[in-house]
């Protein structure tokens, strides 16, 4: 029997993963040495999140991060996706065997890591060595591909791709009004939730924080975008993402469920990787979800016009990157600031011992 103590150790490990919006869609069920996983798609009903891919993506985050704690804490875990074919929210079976404690360097940066969305530092690339290291994450996992693009004039193309989700989302109303109904105002409000953003982890000057605050109604937001400022906001975040380091793809073979917690796992190893090397990243993913959608012909949250942006964007990306046939899980700008303002709380495992 594995102490329940033990357990939890690696289960608060697993929950420090990244998630859309913070939502930390799961829930955990413990037979003696079995944890099963499962996916709580109530969580997490954004147009990003097509048919729980995004979720799934925390998913192969989270199980990446119990896969390194079980070993510094003398067990071996073994990873079963999707072990109950009528169940799709079962994502795994973790099985642990006791094992000696193994020395694993990325374990202690799983509660370092962290979302920073500063302005980078222009002009700084990385090295030969760093992009090695990262891109050998894939074969550490055993799947997907990581690519990078760090090619000025690639950079600024790309950035302009990634630029029309910024767009979107302040011209869509329910892209709107997810992100506002996920954002916590106060520290009090912040500390309550424990999910979801808090406006400081933004990084937003004073004046835009203001801005910000007022764009919460949908009527005055509708006003200033008559005036072009979904617009000019996109065109802002062009400059945010070219001045990183580099812009970087996680890749798969497919697009099943299982091949996009495979590509959880991989982007978690490589930012892990980066926060030990003091990298910065900040996931910007809008349009390859929305991509899924447009492609399955479920796009009808956005108009006409909103899906030519978006078809236009991925062709930029697909293009630049070589995606080909392969399916894009993560997209991720890279460089240097130092660390964030704040970052993200996290809810204790919901587990269940049976």
């Amino acid at each position: 029997m594995i102490p329940r103590e033990t357990i939890q150790k690696i289960l608060e490990a697993g929950v420090q993963a990244p998630s859309g919006e913070n939502a930390q869609p799961w829930r955990f069920v413990v037979h003696d040495n079995e944890i099963d996983i499962f996916n709580v798609p109530e969580k997490d009903l954004s147009i990003y999140n097509f048919r729980q891919f995004g979720s799934f993506v925390a998913h192969g985050a989270l199980i990446e991060n119990t896969l390194i704690a079980s070993s510094v804490l003398g067990y071996k875990g073994k990873v079963r996706l999707f072990p109950d074919e009528n169940n799709q929210n079962h994502v795994a079976t973790f099985t642990l065997e006791k094992s000696g404690a193994e020395s694993e360097p990325l374990y202690q940066f799983i509660k370092e890591r962290s979302t920073n969305r500063k302005l980078y530092e222009k002009g700084k690339s990385l090295t030969k060595q760093q992009k090695e290291e990262l891109i050998k994450s894939s074969v550490e996992v055993g799947e997907g591909d990581v690519r990078f693009i760090d090619d000025e004039k690639q950079k600024l193309e790309l950035s302009k791709a990634l630029s029309v989700s910024d767009r979107l989302l302040f011209e869509n109303r329910k892209l709107h009004d997810f992100l506002f109904s996920h954002i916590s105002w106060t520290e009090e409000e912040r500390q309550a939730k424990k999910s979801g953003f808090y406006i400081k982890e933004l990084e937003l000057a004073p004046p835009q924080e203001k801005a910000f605050k007022l764009f919460n109604n949908w009527s005055i937001l509708s006003f200033f975008n008559k005036l072009g400022f979904a617009k000019m906001a996109a065109k802002g975040n062009v400059k945010l993402y070219s001045a990183s380091s580099a812009l970087g793809i996680v890749l798969v073979n497919s697009d099943t469920p299982k091949d996009f917690v495979s590509g959880g796992r991989l982007m978690q190893r490589a930012w892990l990787k980066a926060t030990k090397m003091g990298l910065c990243i900040q996931p910007v993913t809008g349009i390859i979800f929305f991509i899924q959608r447009v492609l399955a012909g479920e796009a009808g949250d956005f108009t006409l016009n909103q899906i030519e942006l978006i078809e236009d964007a991925y062709k930029t990306i697909s293009n630049i990157f070589g995606i080909g046939k392969k399916t894009a899980t993560m997209l991720f700008r890279i460089g240097y600031d130092g660390k964030p303002t704040t970052r993200s709380l996290r809810l204790p495992p919901n587990v269940e011992f049976n």
